[in-house]
């Protein structure tokens, strides 16, 4: 009598045919950052001993000084939580790559029947060929999938990156608006109560009196909801940098960076965005992977199952039988039409998308430059033509109130309306920083060509002028 081992090693010689599959070192993190960080122009990195020392120590540092819109990049890409999550993906993908690799478990089977003539037994060891005739087509799938896995990490992390800039802007806006809204107050509060005194000289009316308390009344519930904004914007941006307790007491700049100093053109930017856009990248792996998952079905629709092995069996006399053994699926009920169809289905709906992506991504282009443009030339105005008109009012009313020509309180309204104008200012430039923020999303990179003023926003949209009357 032969050993049987001898039989089973020749089943599981089978085994060596299929191909090694491994892990990488990073789940081709490395390819997202060949991705990003040039385009954003900061380090990209994954922390993946789940919440070491080292972000937290280098966020710490970040936050020892005013963040600047870099920095506060810089901190959501060390400690973004949900993107630390989004990178996670990248190993669930290429688990899926690597799982293709492998051969099906060989599956063993055996008999043991007794009867009056004695034991009889019987082995099987059958490995699945199918698996093995089909593993090259299942990787390029697999690996297509782990692509458009690269591709859809790379733009929650411009995605993230664009929030920030716009969070930054807003609260940076908020704040700064919120400091004129106080000088507003500061000025009604003082005519309030040089009516009152007037009123009780005897040089002012009750209604005087009474218009100038609604004034101050008016500017003092604004600074209120002005104040709740700046809360909302600031704890909008802690979420996306991540931060809670101590953390939440940074500091930002005294005013908003001054506009570019040219007007991007439209021309080229929507081809530009269908270019570089990692969103209608990894749409376009999605189109390539149906298309293959496709083809893989239609080849094999007839075959589900193909077993090859070993069969060994002992009679009852004690001899030992030995021979192949296959396993063969017959398609009588299940011939993969509706895997085919499915899969008919998933392709359509890919190309479909890729499409649609396309067209929402050429509008989201025109949206943002439209936007951008509108808040550019409103911010140019103010600062170049109505500005410079308040000043001049102020100063003029000045001259005026100091030769008793007009009273105290045209003097006030004169600079609260300058006030007024820097906080309109204000507003269109925030609307300008956020409006490019969300372009440099929709062309996923920064504007060609682009170059920003190194000037100041200009005193008077900031502040109220040094006060210049004599009392």
């Amino acid at each position: 009598m032969k050993r049987a081992p001898k039989h089973i090693a020749v089943a599981a010689g089978l085994l060596l045919l299929g191909g090694c599959a491994s892990f990488s070192s990073d789940a081709g993190f490395s390819d997202v950052q060949k991705m990003t960080s040039p385009r954003l122009g900061l380090d990209v990195s994954w922390d993946r001993g789940a919440g070491t020392a080292e972000p937290n120590a280098a966020v710490a540092k970040l936050l020892q000084s005013p963040l600047t819109p870099e920095v506060a990049l810089q901190i959501a890409l060390l400690n973004n939580r949900a993107l630390q999550a989004d990178y996670e993906s990248l190993g669930i993908a290429e688990a899926d790559l690597v799982q293709a690799g492998l051969l099906d478990n060989p599956d063993f089977s055996g008999e043991f029947l007794f009867g009056d003539g004695g034991a009889k037994y019987a082995f099987s060891l059958v490995q699945n060929i199918f698996s093995l005739l089909t593993q090259p087509a299942r990787r390029t799938v697999a690996s297509s999938a782990f692509e458009r896995a690269k591709y859809e990490v790379g733009n929650k992390v411009l995605d993230v990156a664009a929030e920030v800039r716009a969070a930054y802007y807003a609260v940076l806006g908020a704040e700064q608006a919120a400091e004129l809204s106080r000088q507003v107050v500061s000025a009604t509060e003082a005519a309030a109560e040089l009516s009152q005194r007037q009123v009780q000289a005897g040089n002012a009316t009750a209604r005087d009196q009474a218009l100038q308390q609604a004034q101050y009344a008016q500017a003092v519930l604004m600074l209120a909801r002005v104040e709740v904004d700046v809360a909302q914007e600031r704890e909008r941006l802690n979420r996306l940098l991540g931060l809670w307790g101590d953390q939440v007491t940074w500091n930002l700049p005294d005013r908003l960076p001054d506009l570019s100093t040219d007007k991007p053109s439209i021309d080229g930017l929507e081809t530009l965005a269908i270019e570089r856009r990692l969103d209608l990248a990894g749409a376009r792996a999605d189109v390539q992977t149906a298309g293959y998952a496709l083809e893989l079905g239609q080849q094999l629709r007839w075959l589900s199952f193909l077993g090859l092995g070993v069969a060994l069996e002992r009679e009852t006399d004690g001899k030992w039988l030995k021979g192949p053994a296959i396993t063969v699926s017959l398609p009588v009920f299940d011939q993969g039409q509706a895997r085919i169809a499915s899969l008919e289905a998933q392709r359509r709906r890919s190309e479909r998308a890729l499409v649609g992506l396309a067209v929402d991504a050429r509008s989201q282009v025109r949206e943002a430059w439209a936007r951008l443009s509108a808040a550019q030339d409103a911010a140019t105005f103010y600062r170049t033509t109505l500005l410079p008109l308040q000043q001049r009012i102020v100063e003029e009313n000045t001259r005026l109130y100091n030769g008793m020509l007009i009273g105290v309180y045209d003097l006030l309204r004169s600079r609260q309306d300058q006030i007024d104008a820097g906080r309109a200012y204000i507003a269109a430039l925030k609307d300008y920083w956020i409006a490019r923020a969300d372009l440099e999303k929709a062309i996923a990179g920064p504007l060609p060509g682009a170059g920003v003023a190194a000037r100041p926003v200009p005193a008077s949209a900031s502040a109220a002028p040094d006060d210049q009357h004599r009392h």
